[in-house]
């Protein structure tokens, strides 16, 4: 884990109660417990940031599929395929 250092933060008393009755029934310590929460949530907020960006680049793509469909008109490219296979 590396060096560790000691930090201070305000909590409210009740969320503060929360944490220790969850630190104690996972068997943790509160450092250990936040510290744990802490970088699960990070770790999902990357893999939906992520997520995000894959959904960003397919919309893309199929928007550009979209206006490539546009652009041909009625040229079919699978029969186009087909032709060229087939005189080989």
């Amino acid at each position: 884990m590396g060096r560790t250092i000691k930090i201070n933060i305000t909590l409210p008393r009740d969320e503060l109660g929360k944490i220790d009755a969850f630190a104690r029934k996972e068997d943790e310590s509160r450092s250990g417990l936040i510290r744990r929460a802490v970088k699960f949530f990070m770790e999902e907020r990357e893999r939906e940031e992520k997520e995000e960006e894959r959904r960003r680049r397919m919309m893309k793509a199929a928007a550009d599929i979209r206006r490539l469909r546009e652009k041909s008109g009625n040229w079919d490219g699978v029969a186009e395929v087909r032709k060229w296979r087939d005189t080989r």
